[in-house]
């Protein structure tokens, strides 16, 4: 009897290191300058927006030479690091004649605070109503591209988000339906069974995007998952997309990784979507 009260006692302590771990790795902010703008050719305003609690965050807003753009399009960056390393990724579109908003999360970059999961969403409805207004103001449609943490965060917070207007277009890149999903599935390749189970049990689930993905129509959703993806697995990307309804897309990328199918823009997948970005811009104008 004693024997098995300690090896409970055992698997109850690894089940919670592991718990407090996930968590901690929700978040992995970085202050380091990665790639300066600058050194890559471009010149984005930087500007600091203040949240309604007083912290303010950090804003980059690149323009294509182009006027006006023919979208902007709003980035969720992942979870490491800071907006310097992520918008590389998107930044290519500039050159096709889109404008790229990115921002750092509370915590992240030179932005303030901390990062927390609430604030955080707070902070992304904040977020969205900047980048509608500025593109109602410009007159042109506006696009939200989430990547991995950055794609749930952003697809819960449009569900709290009332007045959408100009919103053409919702990217989840490498990103899952549900908190406790991705790290059990983190789990599964981890540990033996059945911790997968358990994390998937008491996880903190609150704020994941399947809460309100199903309320995002008559706006598209578009995912998009490679299938050798060892971050955020394949199934995660499936799962938001069945709980998804239409109109809705999913791109399964054979072979390709953790957000790494569009290549900086080089990508045949890349050339692709931006095919699809200018159809869906040029068959939705913007009433002048």
């Amino acid at each position: 009897m004693r024997q098995h009260s300690l090896t409970f006692f055992s698997f109850s302590i690894l089940i919670s290191v592991f718990l407090i771990g996930c968590s901690s790795m929700l978040y992995q902010p970085s202050p380091q300058i990665f790639f300066p703008p600058e050194k890559l050719g471009y010149n984005p305003e930087k500007i600091r927006l203040k949240m309604k609690d007083g912290v303010s965050v950090n804003v980059w807003i690149f323009r294509p030479k182009s006027s006006p753009p023919k979208a902007s399009i709003l980035q969720f960056h992942g979870n490491g690091e800071n907006m310097s390393s992520h918008y590389v990724s998107l930044v290519w579109l500039v050159e096709k004649g889109y404008e790229l908003i990115t921002w750092d999360y509370r915590g992240y970059g030179e932005s303030e605070g901390e990062p927390d999961k609430l604030d955080i969403h707070n902070d992304s409805l904040e977020i969205l109503e900047f980048a509608k207004n500025r593109a109602s103001k410009n007159k042109i449609p506006w696009i939200v591209y989430g990547q991995s943490l950055g794609g749930a965060i952003s697809i819960r917070a449009l569900g709290d988000m009332k007045d959408k207007e100009g919103l053409l277009l919702v990217v989840g890149d490498g990103t899952f339906a549900s908190y406790s999903g991705v790290a059990k599935s983190i789990a599964d390749r981890l540990f033996f069974f059945p911790i997968g189970y358990l994390v998937w049990a008491f996880f903190p689930n609150g704020l994941s995007p399947q809460e309100t993905v199903s309320e995002l129509p008559p706006i598209r959703l578009f995912l998009v998952h490679g299938t050798n993806d060892k971050v955020v697995s394949f199934p995660n990307g499936m799962e938001l997309f069945e709980k998804a309804k239409d109109p809705k897309i999913f791109w399964e990328i054979k072979g390709a990784g953790h957000m790494d199918w569009l290549g900086l823009g080089r990508s045949e997948g890349a050339k692709n979507f931006l095919r699809y970005l200018d159809s869906l811009v040029t068959a939705n104008p913007i009433s002048q």
